[in-house]
C-alpha cells in the first residue's frame, strides 16, 4: 500500500495529535521524506514492491475504502 506523501503526513500528524504527543506537521514531513529515503536505499533489504506485487494507491481512501480495496484484490489473486 502506498500514498501520496502530502496524504501520509497528514494521516501522521493526526494519529500524533490523537496520542497527544502533538508534533509539527513541517518535522512529520521531513521524517517522512527522510524515512522513505533510507528504506528504499539501504544496503540490506531496501524496500520496494515486489515484481508480482499488487500496489494500492490509498491516497485517496478512508480505512473502509482500504479495506474493501484489499478484500476485493484478494480475492481477485484466488
Amino acid at each position: 500500500m502506498t500514498a501520496g506523501l502530502e496524504t501520509r503526513v497528514a494521516r501522521r500528524y493526526n494519529e500524533l495529535v490523537e496520542r497527544g504527543a502533538g508534533g509539527d506537521r513541517a518535522r512529520v514531513k521531513r521524517d517522512l521524506v527522510a524515512r522513505d529515503r533510507r528504506d528504499s536505499v539501504r544496503g540490506i533489504a531496501p524496500l520496494v514492491a515486489a515484481a508480482d506485487a499488487v500496489v494500492m494507491d490509498t491516497t485517496e481512501l478512508d480505512a473502509d475504502a482500504v479495506f474493501e480495496a484489499a478484500l476485493a484484490a484478494i480475492k481477485g489473486r484466488r
